[in-house]
């Protein structure tokens, strides 16, 4: 870092590196304790120790990453920081020390604003000062940017669950500055709206007193630029709304795919997960009614609230007129909208279910083909249908007697504001022109509350999409802190401690395996039931075991940080592909895996001639069920993906089960080749498997029967 950076230290405000943690974690709405934010270093500090100056930006990120804070980092001037900061990002950049942390909360015009170390404390520098002060606003350094919180927690998930309109206003909560811009566009366009009615009472007034053709050319040119700026800020209004719609969809799709890799396994028990994230798709009723609400919506309420405004300057019988017709209003929605919010979210959901049930008839094709099976597929769709259109039903009654009370009280509140209005003119009391005016500007609010129906029924379609995006957003994430590291070396330690775990309505048995030295080779021998995936899945950190604990290394699983543990842990289970290429599916874009790791790890499992064979190679295209491959080559491509990572431990659950004798021999002499560097533990319920991997236990199914220890402290 160059000597203009020392200068941040006296120019600008900075913080020590856990004081900015803490402040970034209240800066996001997270509360994250001094003390958890010192730890957090300190455990960073000692997986990548080095010079401060050197290594804060990692310290940091990881610090951050533990409080449940995502963060990049970006090499960037500080004039690009000020402007991302303008747009409502977060940085932290570093003296040249690297033991203090500038926090950048916000700029605008110039002046870009620091963080202080009192709560909610800002430093505000202008650019101009800091070029004064010798520093170089365009020299590239690095930056720490937090991403957008979460949707989940104190953002949209915690408490929320049954109050989806307040999760509605949160997850609007980070557009609150643009729906102000245009709050204040509508407001201005409602003004402007006022021109016509306006107009239209000079025009009366103007030809009751003479015909002269000059006025009215006037009042013509006068309503032309009101009108033309009104349609000038309804376009700009329209642009905003477009970003906000931008923004929607950017952030919840960002949101769900940080979220669901890390989607706690509890998380979908009972739950089918393609079925789930269906959900996602009511992003776009988010959008749109939304963007209906910001523009026609705000345009409706303001532009009543104007009309009404003028018309009690009007005469304080119309001002009467204005409170009873905004009294019956609001009452008569309020009451008359009595369940229409839980109505509209039992209708989504059902919708939900009959999109399910396609879906299981097209992935089960040849068991709905069977003789009956079709009869069977449109007795259950037509069940849920009837139930949907039922839920339907119940919530078009509340959305119906507010669209008739609405109509009924336009046609009422016209009546009455004629007749009143022309008796007033009878009585000296209103000019012709101001009754014309009046009738006009009534009209107006008339036609909004006509329009207040469509509104109303799409807010009960946001609330129930809102509802149905908080299903994905409360689905529960693994741990983000954690233990960084495991001690280096080959292969890795493997101890289960009275280990039990429930699984089926039973427990783990005791007389299992006690260990596995580094580079063993284990195999686990017993029938469907017994526990042997149970097993694999506590060692990978997908489940908990509810006594007793597991050691990989000396460390608890538990005590990891989820991406930490399978770094150095790989599972091969049933096939689980994605649409991608072949290769994707191998490598996953991990970091440490190169294209000759992928080409020996299919070589190792024999797979590497057979995709070479496909017109294009190994960028051969898969679907989600792993077409152009078979069974066979599916299964063998999951141990080519575990393989090719190079783990120090490996964990093959039942996959060898399904392959054929041909390909079984190669295969294992590849995982339990001397020359590999990982620990290897197979599942399997054929005893020459578990033979030719060499040492194996067996798990017998008939002694689980209660809660017991698994694991002794002596070999098979």
């Amino acid at each position: 870092m160059s000597s203009s950076t020392a200068d941040l230290d006296s120019s600008i405000a900075t913080l020590p590196l856990p004081a900015a943690v803490v402040r970034l974690g209240h800066e996001s709405g997270v509360a994250v304790e001094r003390l958890r934010a010192e730890q957090s270093l300190r455990d960073a500090e000692s997986t990548w120790p080095g010079q401060v100056a050197d290594r804060w930006s990692d310290w940091m990120s990881r610090a951050l990453e533990s409080v449940s804070l995502r963060c990049r980092l970006f090499e960037l001037s500080l004039d690009e920081a000020t402007q991302l900061a303008a747009d409502g990002a977060k940085l932290v950049g570093c003296d040249q020390s690297g033991e203090r942390v500038a926090v950048l909360v916000g700029a605008e015009r110039g002046v870009a604003a620091f963080a202080t170390n009192e709560i909610d404390g800002v430093q505000k520098v202008t650019l101009r000062s800091l070029a004064s002060d010798g520093i170089d606003a365009g020299e590239s350094r690095t930056w720490i940017m937090l991403d957008r919180p979460q949707m989940s927690g104190s953002v949209l998930g915690e408490g929320l669950a049954r109050k989806p309109v307040r999760r509605f206003l949160r997850l609007l909560r980070p557009e609150w500055s643009d729906i102000g811009i245009i709050l204040t566009f509508a407001f201005f366009a409602g003004l402007l709206s006022l021109a016509t009615p306006i107009a239209v009472e000079a025009l009366v007034n103007t030809v009751a007193f003479g015909r002269m053709l000059q006025p009215v050319v006037v009042l013509a040119a006068l309503l032309f630029g009101f009108l033309a700026f009104a349609g000038v800020m309804q376009g700009v209004q329209t642009f905003v709304v477009e970003i906000i719609q931008r923004r929607l969809f950017a952030r919840v799709a960002g949101d769900l795919a940080y979220r669901l890799p890390r989607v706690e396994a509890s998380g979908w028990s009972g739950a089918y997960g393609p079925e789930l994230v269906n959900r996602f798709l009511d992003v776009v009723t988010l959008q749109k009614v939304t963007a209906q609400l910001l523009t026609d919506g705000i345009g409706i309420v303001l532009a009543t609230i104007v009309g009404m405004t003028v018309l009690a300057f009007y005469h304080p019988w119309l001002l009467g007129f204005d409170v009873l017709l905004l009294l019956l209003v609001v009452s008569g929605l309020i009451v008359l909208g009595r369940g229409a919010i839980p109505a509209a979210i039992k209708e989504s959901k059902l919708k939900y279910g009959l999109v399910a049930w396609f879906e299981d008839i097209a992935r089960c094709q040849n068991g709905f083909k069977s003789s009956g099976g079709a009869a069977f597929a449109n007795d259950r769709a037509s069940q849920l249908t009837s139930r949907y259109l039922a839920h339907r039903q119940d919530h078009f009654d509340v959305f119906f007697r507010q669209l008739v009370f609405v109509l009924t009280l336009q046609a009422i509140a016209g009546t009455v504001l004629l007749g009143g209005g022309g008796w007033l003119v009878i009585q000296g009391q209103l000019t012709l022109g101001q009754l014309v005016a009046a009738e006009l500007i009534v009209a107006t609010i008339l036609s909004s509350l006509a329009k207040l129906g469509k509104h109303l029924d799409g807010f009960y379609d946001v609330v129930a999409a809102v509802d149905k995006l908080g299903a994905l957003f409360d689905l529960p994430t693994e741990r983000a802190d954690g233990l960084l590291t495991l001690p280096e070396g080959r292969g890795a330690r493997v101890r289960f401690a009275g280990v039990t775990h429930p699984h089926g309505g039973k427990s783990l048995q005791s007389g299992v395996t006690h260990a596995a030295e580094p580079c063993d080779r284990l195999a686990v021998l017993g029938p469907s039931g017994s526990g042997k995936t149970t097993i694999m899945r506590i060692l990978y950190g997908l489940e908990r075991p509810t006594s007793g604990h597991v050691e990989i290394e000396h460390a608890d699983p538990r005590d990891l940080r989820p991406e930490v543990l399978r770094e150095h842990v790989a599972l091969a289970a049933e096939p689980e592909l994605f649409e991608g290429t072949l290769a994707e599916n191998v490598h996953l874009h991990r970091p440490g895996v190169t294209s000759n790791d992928v080409r020996g790890a299919l070589f190792s499992v024999g797979l590497l001639d057979a995709a070479l064979r496909f017109p294009d190679g190994l960028e051969t295209g898969l679907n989600a069920s792993g077409n152009p491959l078979s069974l066979t080559q599916q299964r063998l491509l999951m141990i080519a993906r575990a393989m090719a990572g190079a783990p120090r431990l490996l964990l093959v659950d039942g996959v060898l089960d399904g392959l054929p004798d041909d390909g079984l021999r190669r295969v294992l002499d590849s995982l339990t080749d001397p020359k590999q560097p990982w620990t290897l533990v197979v599942t399997t319920g054929r005893a020459s498997i578990a033979e030719s991997v060499g040492r194996f236990v067996t798990l017998d199914p008939q002694e689980s029967k209660a809660p017991a220890p698994l694991g002794a402290e002596d070999s098979p």
